[in-house]
């Protein structure tokens, strides 16, 4: 169980007005598909490519979102699949779910906030993924945020406490136990000591 404060203030170390780049969306489609770049408030940001531990994380999770996709006949996507938020900021989410309600926002991309974010940190991405990308998750009212660390095997769910306003804040559900069931999407629910001890099992062995 996380032992973070509550809530999550948005980042305030970046803003729209001192941070946005000269890049946008049609420049961003001119990349060669495949590119591991995100568009963040107009600025390329490449990521390298993730190591075993992280596909592992991922896959085991995506398994977990697919039983529930199917059961509610939602729709789930790993990465690489561009979530577009605006004409500078276009992002991709580790996972992402989007409620049967909802999946009118899918298109050849994903257009609009998905009902579920996860991003899993890595050396490369942590600090973006528990700053800058957690303000813009917030600022475009992506209502349930999950950030995975696998060096401390620690989720720490985060639910927006405003999702009408475009300034609410995430709030971190703590768990008594080691089980998680998703407020908004109940068919979400996850085993964590289950879940970790699957990773560990599957990791090489040095």
């Amino acid at each position: 169980m996380s032992t973070a404060s509550d809530k999550f203030d948005v980042f305030t170390g970046f803003t729209p007005f001192s941070t946005v780049g000269s890049y946008r969306a049609a420049d961003y489609w001119q990349l060669e598909e495949g590119a591991p770049y995100e568009l963040l408030r107009g600025r390329l940001i490449m990521s390298p490519s993730p190591t075993t531990q992280h596909q592992l994380i991922l896959g085991k999770l995506y398994k977990i979102f697919e039983a529930a996709e199917i059961q509610s006949d939602s729709l789930c996507y790993m990465a690489p699949m561009d979530v577009v938020f605006s004409d500078d900021t276009i992002l991709q989410p580790d996972l992402l779910y989007i409620a049967k309600d909802r999946r009118h926002i899918v298109k050849d991309r994903v257009e609009g906030p998905p009902d579920l974010a996860v991003e899993i940190l890595s050396p490369a991405t942590g600090r973006r993924d528990k700053t800058e990308k957690l303000d813009l998750y917030a600022k475009y009212g992506v209502p349930e945020y999950w950030i995975i660390d696998p060096a401390t095997q620690v989720f720490e769910f985060l639910l927006l406490d405003d999702l009408t306003s475009g300034s609410g804040r995430y709030v971190i559900q703590q768990q008594p136990d080691d089980h998680y069931r998703s407020p908004r999407l109940p068919e979400i629910a996850i085993d964590l000591a289950a879940f970790w001890a699957e990773i560990e099992r599957r990791l090489p062995k040095t």
